[in-house]
Formats: structure tokens, C-alpha cells, sequence
């Protein structure tokens, strides 16, 4: 078993093949994404191998340039650079590795007023009798060779992030690149995914409560739906079981799934999903004018992580807004405002593995406008409309939100190429120099491409 650092798998492959020490009989089997690989043979050449991989993995071990050293360290489950995204009217940034280390190192956390300070310190004051005076301290407490050394430790270190490459470039001495190697090491770990299945469902007030539901007591449909609910408005229930009674209820139209948005992300990575809407107003004064804007609308972010046990903890943030305007009023001005209702829930749960987590309980009003027509006789011109008819339908219902996480540990399908070449080759007309084969690889490969 052999791991490498600073060279890739497919890298020492090709090697070995340009020089002429690549055995078909003896292949390399291993991660290329870890860079650890396994080889059987002779023991020649196993150690051949072996021997061969040190040497092309220390020669890419970083450049000497007198006593300084530049070290290349790629990063394989972790962005180097920060991650930046727009959060309805706020700029969220997510610090990558080269950020979280230069803030380590130079002290970028410490309070504005030391670190903006140009002021030099105060001569300490000589004692009256002759005697030796107390050293001087520096800032934070420490004295000059305390900071002499820190200053020294990591004042030469340059991190710089390189993006192509998913890469960190580490400047300084050898001590220091060994130091943030450990340290990139020990932050570049591989996280679990999560898949993350939103449901936000509208169910009329009325049928709910017929049903006999209580949001401190229990929901009952036939043998199929048992739900336990408590004062938070907070539970833990069998997924499957509630969106099957939710269906049945949407046949009878006493239910509506307004969204069932999919997310995958990883574990401690926010998943965010906004559905919003944005009227703009004029603001006009004397002298000036400015134009501004108001977003409303679902936004469900959920940050989630795994308890020692592995259930899915998440961080819920969910923010639910609607026009509250009446429809009806029709003396409203052209230039009024729209009068926007919020509803806000931040909460953190635990959810054990099969289950799902329901948020909400809360009223809200809906307005539904519905056409139903008599097939092919409400489309005829001029007649159809007789044929046709319209509803309006005001009522309160009751909105939840259903979270079911569910951790990814199967592994990725294969590619619709990979399947075609198994299948050839499982039936036996597989022909690599067969140029209709070679056309639907490309174009199959294509596909793929403009998928990703």
C-alpha cells in the first residue's frame, strides 16, 4: 500500500508506461482522487514500484530556493479559494482554506484597534533610586523577545490560493511549509453528502380539523398516518406515510403541495432554496430620487451535520412571506404599496435515520381561482364559454414544511458510455476499432458534458 502526496495516480501510471516499467499483468489498483494505491507481483517488482513512487513523489516535494522553501499542496475534498453567494440582499462568504490559514496566522480576528495602531509604545519609566528597571512589555503582554520570535515564527510565511488547480502555495521556511502541510492535512478531510428532500405543503384548515387535528395532540387518517406533534410546532414523523396521506388529500382537494424542491450538499455546507418576489418602489424627495426594492417570499436554508451516533442534525432557517393586499380593493392608488407578510421559524433539530422533520402549523390566507370546462366543447370559439366555468375560493389553511435528510452512501451511476461499453462487451460485439462505436462514444460523451 502506497500513498502519494504530490503526485496523482493517473500521473505515476503514465509514468510508469513512458518508462517502460508498466506490467498489464500487475496493475495499479487505487483512489486517484486520495492518491493511494495498492500493488501485487514479485517482490522485484513491488519494490521497483514502490522505490519509484518515493522518488517521483519527493521530487515534486516542493522548490528549494535558498532557505526558502515553495510548497504545492492540492487540496482534494475542500475549495482553497472562498465561495461567495448572493442571500436575497446580503453577500455571503464562505472562507476557504488559504483565508481560514492566513487568518490564523496573522492575526486578522484580533480587535481593529490593535491591529490598525501606528502608535509606538510608551518609554517605560526609569526607577527614581537607580535600581533595574522591569523590560518593557510590547503589545498583547509580551515582551520584545517573546514578540521577536512570534514576529519570526509567522511574519515570512505567503499563502497564496491557486483556483485551477484547487491548489495552495505555501512560501517560507521548511519548518513552516511542514507545518501548514500538517495542517492543510488535518482540515482537507472528505464530508458525507446529504440529500436533502423539501416539501411545502398547504392543507385547508377545516379538513384538518375535521380530521380531529391538534397541533399539541396527534394526527390520525385511517391505519396509514400517525403523527405525534408538540407545542413547537416541531416533529419528527415517517416521511413516506405523511406525503402518501397528503396525496390522497390533494385528489380531494383539500390539500396542495405548493413545492418539493431536492437539494444535495454536504455535511456543515448550507443548502439554500428561495422562491421570492421583488415589487419595486420610487422614492422621491426634493433633490433626489432613488429607486428601492422589496423581496418577499419561501426561503428555506439548512445547514446540516452528523451527531456522533449519525443522525442528521440541521440548523433550519425558514422564511415565509405573501402580498396580504386584498385583491378586492380597488380604490388602491397605482403607486400604493403592497403590504407583505413575513413569517419567520429558526430552530435545531435532530432527526433520526428514516425519519423526516415537520415545521409549521401556522395559518395563512389563500386565495384560489379556479376554471374547469366540459372536454373539447369549452374549447369551440364564440360557444366555449358557455361551457366553462370559474370559481373563487378564499380559506385559511395551515402550512408545514416536511425536511426529510438523507445521507448519500451509495455510490455514483455510470456514465451512459460506461454502460453502453459494459453491455458490448458482456455480449460481445464489442470492436474498439469499430467506427459507428467510436461515433456513439463521442457522442454519448458529449451528452455528458452538456449535462454537467
Amino acid at each position: 500500500m502506497v500513498s502519494l502526496r504530490n503526485v496523482s495516480l493517473n500521473e505515476f501510471n503514465n509514468f510508469l508506461k513512458r518508462s517502460g516499467l508498466y506490467n498489464k499483468n500487475y496493475p495499479l489498483r487505487g483512489d486517484n482522487r486520495k492518491g493511494t494505491f495498492y500493488v501485487s507481483g514479485p517482490p522485484v517488482y513491488v519494490d521497483m514500484v514502490v522505490n519509484a513512487a518515493t522518488m517521483m513523489d519527493k521530487q515534486n516535494d516542493g522548490i528549494e530556493l535558498g532557505r526558502q522553501k515553495i510548497g504545492v499542496m492540492r487540496l482534494n475534498n475542500t475549495f482553497v479559494g472562498d465561495r461567495t453567494y448572493n442571500l436575497r440582499d446580503q453577500k455571503m462568504v464562505i472562507p476557504g482554506i488559504a483565508t481560514a490559514i492566513e487568518r490564523l496566522l496573522q492575526g486578522e480576528e484580533q480587535p481593529l484597534g490593535n491591529i490598525v495602531s501606528s502608535e509606538p509604545p510608551a518609554m517605560p519609566a526609569f526607577s527614581a533610586n537607580g535600581e533595574k528597571g522591569k523590560a518593557a512589555n510590547y503589545a498583547g503582554g509580551m515582551s520584545l523577545q517573546e514578540a521577536l520570535k512570534q514576529n519570526a515564527a509567522a511574519g515570512n510565511i505567503k499563502i497564496v490560493a491557486y483556483p485551477d488547480t484547487n491548489s495552495l502555495l505555501v512560501k517560507g521556511t521548511a519548518e513552516q511549509v511542514h507545518f501548514i502541510e500538517m495542517l492543510v492535512k488535518a482540515l482537507d478531510v472528505a464530508k458525507r453528502h446529504v440529500e436533502l428532500s423539501l416539501w411545502i405543503v398547504d392543507l385547508n384548515k377545516s379538513d384538518l380539523e375535521r380530521l380531529g387535528t391538534s397541533w399539541s395532540g396527534s394526527i390520525t387518517i385511517g391505519d396509514k398516518l400517525g403523527v405525534s406533534l408538540n407545542q413547537a410546532s416541531i416533529s419528527t414523523l415517517d416521511g413516506s406515510r405523511f406525503i402518501a396521506a397528503v396525496n390522497a388529500l390533494e385528489e380531494k382537494k383539500q390539500a396542495t403541495v405548493v413545492s418539493r424542491p431536492v437539494l444535495l450538499t454536504q455535511e456543515n455546507v448550507p443548502a439554500i432554496f428561495d422562491n421570492n418576489r421583488t415589487f419595486y418602489t420610487k422614492l422621491i424627495g426634493e433633490r433626489n430620487v432613488a429607486l428601492e426594492h422589496v423581496t418577499y417570499g419561501t426561503m428555506i436554508r439548512v445547514l446540516p451535520r452528523f451527531s456522533a451516533d449519525g443522525q442528521i442534525e440541521m440548523s433550519l432557517d425558514i422564511e415565509d412571506g405573501n402580498d396580504k393586499t386584498p385583491q378586492s380593493d380597488t380604490t388602491t392608488s397605482v403607486d400604493a404599496l403592497p403590504e407583505v407578510g413575513r413569517t419567520l421559524i429558526s430552530t435545531i433539530a435532530r432527526v433520526p435515520h428514516g425519519k423526516s422533520l415537520l415545521v409549521g402549523g401556522y395559518t395563512r390566507d389563500a386565495n384560489t381561482d379556479t376554471v374547469q370546462s366540459i372536454p373539447f366543447l369549452g374549447k369551440l370559439p364564440l360557444i366555449g364559454s358557455l361551457f366553462r366555468y370559474s370559481s373563487k375560493n378564499k380559506s385559511n389553511v395551515v402550512r408545514v414544511f416536511m425536511i426529510e435528510p438523507k445521507e448519500i452512501v451509495d455510490p455514483l451511476t455510470p456514465d451512459a458510455s460506461e454502460s453502453v461499453n459494459n453491455i458490448l462487451k458482456q455480449s460481445g460485439a464489442w470492436s474498439g476499432d469499430d467506427k459507428l462505436q467510436k461515433w456513439v462514444r463521442v457522442y454519448l460523451d458529449r451528452g455528458q458534458e452538456a449535462i454537467k
